[in-house]
């Protein structure tokens, strides 16, 4: 785990220095005619690793404000870390603790339902379990209340609220799928995915369109450091059984890589580079994927399948981009408003230096120019909420390494946002 991060962070970190908390508030774009995009630094005192990575979400707007997780701290045996949730009610603009503890754990996946209470989920490497918090509104969030999720700990996880259900899914790298109502009962727990001929499961991934529930994830190879391939498949009946896109009955559990029948996502010729899948997300039937295979040059690619066909519709590589914003990176996410079919679909990751942030207004068919950054020191980790806020804003969240003499891993930990498109359809 050490060399993997050791490689992200030399492949994101740059060696310009930032005073003072790094970037200061209301930031704006440099390109004429593009969004603003705004930061506010949460920590000035915390770990190149504190928003690690972008396939959970670990920042969320909810009716009692925008609720983020990030780390602290963190030993070398991963044994001793310091992970906070903190809220804000001003729109992100300052930030208060909510909660805090020093565990075996990495930074924590949330979710949160229409009254605000908050769902937090952690792993515990030392006793191996995972554990769901449940911090509720009507207590203003002070106690929460926990369950253990056997067997569910693995160094990447994720978790998604199923509304039409009212249960959560946790989903861990060790293969283990855990269902839970959301006073916290434990359902169901079942090994989901298997290892493979050539890989194993590495980055887990989940998403809902209504109420059909997706999972994508990333392998990595036996017995070398290789990101291998990248897989989907999905679940009508609440990860009771699960199937292709195209519809092909898949048996629990299913085998992680390329020598299973899961769909694939990736290509034939990322089987010998690195290619990691960054997001997904589902939205009017269409499933929508990020990510980059590491070739020489890099190939960034945005892949879009038809859910009910099993089609490969799009694959834009190996520039993803509008007019002037290219995205590339290992980071970023997809983020939309799941209750109106025709609102824009929105990709932030990282574009040179800069947090860029590309617009769709077609589902995917055709990327425009909407939002970038000034250049930044580093941008690594960045994450975010997949629905647009109420108030009208994609969030997310980074990590901005800045190391000194004293302490090599010293980091700070931003929030951000941009106000998301406003203008009717028929307007535009």
């Amino acid at each position: 785990m050490r060399q993997r991060l050791a490689w992200l962070l030399t492949w994101a970190t740059t060696c310009v220095t930032v005073l003072c908390c790094g970037i200061a508030a209301g930031q704006g774009s440099t390109g004429k005619g593009l969004v603003n995009v705004e930061f506010f630094c949460v920590d000035d005192n915390a770990t190149t690793y504190a928003t690690f990575q972008s396939h959970n979400q670990k920042v969320l707007s909810t009716p009692n404000g925008i609720f983020m997780t990030h780390l602290r701290s963190r030993n070398e045996e991963y044994t001793a870390q310091q992970w906070r949730l903190s809220r804000s009610t001003d729109g992100g603009q300052t930030f208060s603790t909510v909660y805090e503890s020093t565990d075996a754990t990495n930074p924590a996946v949330i979710e949160s339902d229409e009254l605000g209470n908050v769902y937090l989920a952690r792993p515990d490497f030392v006793d191996g379990n995972a554990y769901l918090y449940r911090f509720l509104a009507a207590d203003e969030y002070r106690n929460p209340q926990v369950t253990t999720l056997e067997g569910g700990a693995a160094g990447k996880f994720c978790m998604i609220r199923d509304e039409t259900r009212g249960r959560l899914y946790h989903f861990a790298h060790n293969g283990t799928f855990h269902t839970t109502d959301l006073d916290g009962t434990v359902l169901g727990s079942q090994l989901l995915i298997s290892a493979g001929e050539h890989a194993y499961l590495q980055y887990p991934s989940l998403c809902m369109e209504g109420d059909v529930l997706h999972a994508a994830w990333t392998t990595v190879k036996r017995d070398a450091y290789l990101y291998w391939d990248i897989h989907h498949m999905l679940s009508r009946d609440g990860g009771e059984t699960w199937e292709t896109m195209a519809g092909q009955k898949l048996t629990v559990p299913v085998v992680a890589d390329d020598s299973g029948p899961a769909d694939r996502i990736s290509l034939d010729e990322d089987f010998e580079v690195h290619s990691w899948l960054s997001n997904v997300l589902v939205k009017n039937g269409k499933a929508h994927f990020i990510y980059m295979a590491q070739s020489v040059p890099p190939k960034q690619h945005y892949v879009r399948y038809d859910v009910a066909t099993g089609k490969r519709e799009i694959d834009v590589f190996p520039r993803f981009g509008g007019e002037t914003i290219a995205l590339q990176g290992l980071s970023g996410f997809l983020a939309s408003n799941s209750s109106v079919p025709d609102a824009p679909l929105y990709c932030v990751m990282a574009s040179g230096q800069s947090i860029g942030c590309l617009i769709s207004r077609d589902n995917g068919t055709t990327w425009q120019d909407y939002a970038v950054s000034e250049p930044l020191a580093s941008t690594y980790s960045i994450g975010g909420c997949r629905e647009v806020t109420e108030d009208g804003y994609v969030i997310g969240s980074f990590t901005e390494p800045v190391p000194t003499e004293e302490n090599a891993n010293a980091a700070n930990v931003h929030f951000f946002r941009i106000k998301a498109e406003t203008t009717p359809p028929g307007e535009r």
